[in-house]
């Protein structure tokens, strides 16, 4: 394989092994490409912090039993009793397995 980048420089593999200009080229843009991504997780935490700061809430919001829905409230003692099971459950609820298994454990905790 043979690409030619910005028309000065040339990255040669058809040997099947690649020149010491090429691996040289390939190890600063893997350098390069770690800075950027540092950087931007560094943006991202520097922003986290900030809004933490100032008293946003950061990541999904906290589920408690009062805000479990009424449709799950009537369909859970038919699972209880063992006549649906979770993803059943789910189903009559229109709600995800997951999400399912969540209201059910705020229930019996």
């Amino acid at each position: 394989m043979r690409l030619v980048i910005v028309g000065s420089i040339t990255l040669d593999c058809r040997s099947g092994q690649a020149d010491p200009m090429s691996e040289a080229f390939l190890q600063m843009a893997g350098v390069f490409s770690q800075l950027e991504l540092a950087m931007i997780r560094s943006r991202v935490r520097s922003g986290m912090e900030n809004a933490r700061a100032k008293g946003r809430q950061i990541g999904r919001p906290q589920v408690s039993k009062e805000d479990i829905p009424a449709s799950f409230l009537r369909h859970y003692p038919a699972h209880k009793n063992g006549q649906l099971n979770i993803s059943e459950l789910a189903r009559v609820c229109d709600i995800s397995r997951t999400t399912a298994y969540k209201y059910k454990s705020l229930l019996e905790a």
